[in-house]
Parts: C-alpha cells; sequence; structure tokens
C-alpha cells in the first residue's frame, strides 16, 4: 500500500509469525499514518484481521459495498485492487491470512467472500474476542507494546486455528501445497503443470482453488503474474531476464497495463516513478 500524499504515507513495520502459525498467517503488521485524510490503494491482498488501536478505514471495494471499518475487522481476500481512505491518525495492527488460515479461522469459502469488510464479531467467538478487546485496550492504555498487541492477534488465531473442529483435511493442504509450489516454480507456468502436481481431476482441483483462492487456476496465476510484474517494474534498473519474461508473459503493452491496474491500482509507468 502507498500514500498518494506525500504528506501522508503509510508507514507498514511487518513482523514475522511465529514458526508454528506459518500455514496460516502470511505475516504481522503494524501500519500507521498520520492526522487528517490519507488516501492509498489496497492491491488484491489476501484476507486480514485488522484491528484499529486508533482511527478508522473505508475501502472502496469496486462494484460492491464500501467496506467500513470497525475496531475489529476482517477484509475477505481481494480479488482486484481498490482505494483506501484512513482517517488519522491510524494505527492499525493485524494479521495477513494464508489462503488456508482464512478458511480455517473464518470459515468463508473465498469465491463466496470476496472483497468485503465486516465486523470479526461476525466469525469469531464471544471468548476470543473477549480476548482481542481487553489486549485492544491495554494498547490503548500504553499497558503493552503494538508488537505485543500483534502478537497477542496471532495467539488468537492460533487458538481457532488449533480447534480440532478446525482441522483441515490433508488431501486439501496437499492440493494447496502443489498450488503454492506451482506458482513459485516460473513466472507464467503452464497450468498443465498444475494439474501434473495433483493425483485429483482438473474440475476438482479447480472447485478447491476457487474455494481457497476465489478464482480457478488461470484467474489466480494472472493476479499473481500481474503483482509480480508490478514488483519488478518497481525496482529502478529491473535485471533484463525478468523484463523479457514480463514481455514474453503479455501480448502488448495494453494487456500488460490492464492486468497491472486490475490488481495494484497503479499502471506500470506510475510503478515506475
Amino acid at each position: 500500500m502507498n500514500g498518494t500524499d506525500a504528506a501522508h504515507i503509510l508507514q507498514i513495520d511487518y513482523v514475522a509469525p511465529s514458526a508454528g502459525m506459518r500455514d496460516f498467517v502470511h505475516t504481522l503488521f503494524v501500519m500507521r499514518a498520520g492526522e487528517g485524510v490519507t488516501r492509498s490503494i489496497m492491491p488484491a491482498y489476501s484476507a486480514l484481521l485488522s484491528c484499529f488501536v486508533e482511527g478508522s478505514g473505508l475501502i472502496h471495494f469496486p462494484g460492491r459495498d464500501m467496506g467500513q471499518s470497525h475496531d475489529l475487522t476482517l477484509n475477505a481476500p481481494m480479488l482486484q485492487a481498490a482505494p483506501l481512505v484512513l482517517e488519522g491518525p491510524t494505527l492499525n495492527i493485524g494479521a495477513s491470512f494464508t489462503p488456508l488460515g482464512w478458511s480455517i479461522f473464518s470459515g468463508l469459502d473465498a469465491d463466496t467472500v470476496h472483497d468485503t469488510a465486516f465486523a470479526a464479531e461476525e466469525v469469531v467467538s464471544p471468548n476470543e474476542m473477549a480476548l482481542l478487546e481487553i489486549a485492544l485496550r491495554q494498547c490503548r492504555e500504553g499497558a503493552i507494546t503494538h508488537q505485543k498487541y500483534a502478537r497477542a492477534v496471532e495467539d488468537m488465531i492460533r487458538r481457532v486455528c488449533h480447534l480440532p473442529s478446525r482441522r483441515p483435511r490433508a488431501d486439501h493442504r496437499a492440493v494447496l501445497r502443489a498450488i503454492e509450489d506451482w506458482l513459485e516454480s516460473a513466472f507464467n507456468p503452464p497450468i498443465a503443470d498444475l494439474y501434473d502436481r495433483v493425483n485429483l481431476s482438473a474440475r476438482q482441483i479447480q472447485r478447491l482453488c476457487r474455494r481457497y483462492y476465489g478464482v480457478p487456476p488461470a484467474q489466480l496465476l494472472k493476479r499473481y503474474r500481474a503483482i509480480r510484474a508490478a514488483m519488478i517494474l518497481a525496482q529502478k534498473d529491473p535485471p533484463a531476464q525478468l523484463r523479457d519474461e514480463i514481455l514474453v508473459a503479455y501480448f502488448d503493452q495494453a494487456h500488460l497495463i490492464r492486468d497491472v491496474r486490475r490488481y495494484t491500482g497503479f499502471t506500470p509507468k506510475a510503478l515506475s516513478n
């Protein structure tokens, strides 16, 4: 996320999850913004548990209802970039879920709930909410540090994800590992390579991909490819090999611009400035 006003830049500190939580949490974060209104862009990102110690936020999901923040907010997985408006000063502490973590924690499928935000209490039990609310009050009073509150968020997620009733199926975990390995195998890996990795029918793989990622493999690859292209193009002097991979993956410049803007909210030119 990048602030669009030089006076209102978002500052985000990332905190690595504990070793036992890496299947469920990509990262913990502490995000700050200054006084007044900060306008930014949320890229097509994974689901978040977002705790507003100070301030509030509003996401304008394209074609859907606006997502107004609560003290404890769940942001479902995002399938495209969306404008973000923060009313500051803002201090937002939380966690970014893996696809598996979101499914276990929320009990919701990404293809039915995406690009939306709602109060965490809609899916979190009263006992778990009480733990978060106590720690939130302590953080607001200065009794615990921001990092300790991030760990309190992680501990609550751990409690939920380790409940016997929430345990994921082993075959589902195997498919998710195969999808992640496939996505990491190349800049633009053939979909046939994914099907070769999993001893399931193409239809079953597509169904599980929609459930955990919100879209079938072809659309998932399109999103990952565009975000990777954006990260490469944002470099001051990207390696020629990586630039060549981008040129091969896209039909033409218009195709590249359209996909990068859809998933990051910026054009390649804006990213390189």
